[in-house]
């Protein structure tokens, strides 16, 4: 593993994960809990009088990048959570193992 490290490297890449997802649009169920999954929420709850804001990162803010529609790229642990969770869902997906530049 050291030597693959070295050499990518070398090249001057990382890896990373693209993974692209098709989630029927009368799924909203697991529409709504994958977008919330990646992109986060914010809660407010009234707290003894006033209220607090909790927040819930998602995935892009743990370093996924958006790159189009239902597509993402994505550091190997997050890709790995990403996959996960589709697979959790029912949702179709495909993932493949791509380089980036660093």
């Amino acid at each position: 593993m050291k030597e693959r490290d070295e050499l990518l490297e070398r090249l001057g890449v990382r890896e990373a994960t693209l993974v692209h997802y098709d989630i029927r649009r009368s799924n909203t169920g697991a529409r709504t809990t994958l977008n919330r999954f990646l992109f986060g929420r914010s809660d407010v709850k009234a707290v003894n009088g006033g209220s607090k804001t909790y927040r819930y990162p998602g995935l892009a803010e743990a370093g996924a990048e958006w790159i189009g529609q239902s597509v993402f790229l994505l550091e190997p642990d997050l890709g790995d959570r990403l996959i996960v969770k589709l697979r959790e869902l029912g949702v179709r997906h495909w993932a493949r193992t791509v380089y980036v530049p660093m």
